[in-house]
């Protein structure tokens, strides 16, 4: 086996006729994954270690016995805020979800958007730079106060103006004003092609309140005009909302309430759904995936998930600035492989940085870009090492990973591969809320390279954009790669309409992204749950990490 190098490994691109289908995207935010795997990988001695069995389930010290009309949801990872201004991680938005209503909304397991707090589409003019949103007038907020153009100009703006990790989503736009008290006018810097299905479609606040008291609204009384109201929440142990009863819509929820509780150990997650002790599961870890289907009374449900999980590295600073120590820590081991031991049937290897959907949908070149793997090479990886100045024999790089036991999984591999061909390594798993300020430092005594996720939707500028332009580092991004063709070819594709123009950048990109080593790509799975059957009617995963489970419809009920 042999390194790909710039000169040989990239195949001419075939070049394909772009569909011509639209697409279509959402919010996006930084996600979990599929749950790690009991069963070892090989050469894998670091997935024996990985996040033991006993670690605490806080759901497990919490003695009141569930109430009846509540339904019960074991999260994977614990929400951490309330805010959709502020908050930029998908299982606070799967609790939020229910509180606040959108603009726009995506129906259920589509990535189509449908006006909710919207009267009708948007109407487009000047070039695709101006849209001019009608509102309902019958949405009201928990406070009694009505919905109005005010607090959906405060909901676009504010992310700007706070300098928010949201910020991304919005940037594009000039100015928001309001034609009347139930009509919003935005006027864009640019044409942007994915504005209506990707930037109007965000959770509309309440500006007064959240203005009167920024961190209150985000971590104690957040005010939505969603189908549930906040009730009371502890972070790391539970978040509970209520069926609001003077909901403006009538075709609403019917559910009584929810409680949200957290459990990041595999082992406890599944136990609690294997006892029938909570009604609903979202992360099932692959290695139990078999086991949890045949158990009389439990169910899983599934759908395609449009997110991606990666590993970046710390082009910034430190031995991972040198591309050759990157492309050494590839070749340490093979990502295809990993995949295909741990995640199995339960997801796809990827090695381009969108979800398989959106590369089909966009006739990306997929085939391609999977040769362009950096295979298994020890041999070589070490050479590549042994050659860089950028690093000793004996030099420490350090890994960083999310509360989550597959990523921790993948990079402890990594690091006990470096190990065996002598360059020590270090795993740290962190919270959520120190992982996210680790990765967005650029700093090498924080992190030679991480291992995190990113769910959206279908248009390719939430992924390219988001996570690898230099408007964006620190922000969320946080590999700081540093090229000036390669930022402009993403701000070119994002400031233009003509989608076959955009594909072709995109293309230009990506094979940029592997050939210098920026990421490694890992993997998407399917957006999936576990529920009690005998408790839950028609419970739905979603395309969408953030929105799963999908706790919004009125056909979702307890029995």
């Amino acid at each position: 086996m042999t390194r790909k190098t710039r000169s040989d490994a990239i195949d001419p691109i075939t070049r394909r006729r772009l569909l011509a289908s639209g697409v279509a995207v959402s919010t996006a935010v930084a996600a979990g994954c599929l749950d790690p795997a009991d069963e070892d990988v090989d050469d894998d001695p670091a997935a024996d270690d990985a996040d033991p069995a006993d670690d605490a389930d806080p759901a497990d010290d919490d003695a009141d016995e569930p109430a009846d009309d509540q339904l019960n949801v074991t999260q994977q990872v614990a929400p951490i805020e309330w805010d959709p201004i502020v908050a930029n991680d998908a299982y606070s938005a799967q609790v939020y979800h229910t509180i606040y209503d959108g603009l726009y909304e995506y129906e259920v397991q589509t990535i189509d958007p449908q006006p909710k707090i919207a009267a009708d589409a948007p109407e487009i003019e000047n070039d695709g730079t101006r849209f001019i949103v009608p509102l309902r007038e019958e949405p009201e907020f928990h406070d009694g106060t009505p919905v109005t153009a005010e607090d959906v100009i405060h909901t676009w703006t504010a992310p700007v103006e706070e300098e928010t990790d949201n910020m991304p989503d919005v940037a594009m736009i000039e100015s928001a004003e309001e034609i009347d008290e139930h009509t919003v006018q935005f006027d864009l810097e640019f044409p942007y092609g994915a504005f209506d299905d990707l930037t109007l479609v965000r959770y509309v606040v309440n500006a007064e309140a959240r203005q009167e008291d920024p961190d209150a609204y985000n971590t104690e009384n957040p005010i939505g005009s969603g189908p549930y109201q906040f009730v009371d929440a502890e972070i790391g142990e539970f978040a509970d909302v209520e069926l609001w009863d003077d909901y403006w819509d009538d075709d609403g929820p019917q559910i009584p309430s929810i409680r949200w509780e957290p459990a990041e150990d595999d082992a406890g997650r599944v136990s609690r759904i294997l006892a029938q002790e909570t009604d609903v599961m979202e992360g099932i870890p692959p290695a139990d995936w078999e086991d949890i289907e045949a158990e009389d009374g439990i169910g899983i449900e599934e759908t395609p998930d449009t997110g991606v999980f990666y590993l970046a590295f710390n082009c910034q600073e430190g031995p991972t600035e040198d591309p050759d120590v990157r492309r050494a820590i590839a070749h340490c081991h093979s990502t295809s492989d990993f995949v295909e031991g741990v995640i199995g049937e339960a997801g796809q290897h990827i090695n381009y940085p969108v979800g398989p959907t959106i590369a089909e949908e966009w006739d990306f070149p997929v085939d391609e870009w999977m040769d362009m793997e950096y295979e298994f090479d020890p041999d070589q990886a070490q050479e590549l090492l042994d050659g860089s100045d950028a690093i000793d024999e004996g030099d420490t790089l350090h890994f960083i990973s999310p509360p989550d036991d597959l990523r921790q999984q993948w990079v402890e591999l990594i690091a006990d591969r470096l190990g065996e061909i002598g360059y020590d390594a270090t795993v740290e798993r962190l919270d959520w809320d120190t992982f996210t300020t680790a990765y967005s430092s650029g700093d090498a005594d924080e992190f030679n390279a991480y291992s995190l996720g990113w769910t959206g939707g279908g248009d390719p500028d939430v992924y390219y954009y988001q996570l690898f332009h230099e408007d964006n580092a620190g922000v969320t991004q946080g590999h700081f790669y540093d090229d000036d063709g390669f930022h402009q070819n993403i701000a070119d594709a994002r400031e233009t309409v003509d989608e076959d123009e955009r594909r072709e950048l995109y293309i230009e990109v990506t094979e940029e992204i592997l050939e210098e080593c920026v990421w490694i790509p890992g993997w998407n799975t399917d957006s999936a749950i576990a529920y009690d059957e005998e408790r839950v009617e028609n419970v739905l995963p979603d395309t969408s990490t953030s929105t799963t489970p999908r706790l919004d419809v009125p056909d979702t009920t307890l029995r």
